[in-house]
């Protein structure tokens, strides 16, 4: 019997040591998770990687598509979830060809506008998907009339 060592060479090797060998879940509640907000921003996340945040205003995705372009990317959305799918054929890179196509579907809250759905794609590759809440309506005040029975 030997052992097995997986060998990392960029400043998040721990982290990704972590993601292969514990739950996914349970990666969030480490404590060393806290160190890896802005993995995104950084392109230092594996290839994939997503942020949602869900605020009073505003439903918001971040995908890290580093290897894809605008163009290679669809978005489709059914008012109930978005599905994000991104594809490219077989291309030349630093290693021999590789072709790449991935699927993510994302539930949307009950309280988004499914039509005020935006998306931009910065030039690191990050795809950013945002979506407005609805407007709550204030109660409105209605006469009720009194019916006399006598």
């Amino acid at each position: 019997m030997f052992a097995i060592s997986p060998r990392y060479t960029d400043d998040n090797s721990l982290f990704r040591l972590v993601d292969d060998l514990v739950h996914p879940w349970d990666v969030y509640r480490s404590p060393l998770f806290n160190n890896r907000e802005g993995a995104l921003s950084q392109n230092s996340g594996r290839l994939g990687d997503s942020e949602i945040q869900n605020t009073d205003k505003e439903f918001r995705i971040r995908l890290d598509l580093r290897h894809y372009s605008p163009e290679e990317v669809k978005i489709t959305s059914d008012n109930k979830k978005i599905t994000i799918k991104a594809k490219h054929e077989e291309k030349q890179d630093n290693h021999g060809f590789v072709s790449r196509e991935m699927i993510r579907t994302y539930a949307l809250p009950d309280d988004v506008d499914a039509k005020s759905v935006t998306s931009t794609m910065n030039s690191q590759g990050t795809l950013s998907i945002r979506a407005a809440k609805k407007a709550i309506e204030p109660p409105k005040e209605t006469a009720i009339p009194v019916e006399f029975k006598g």
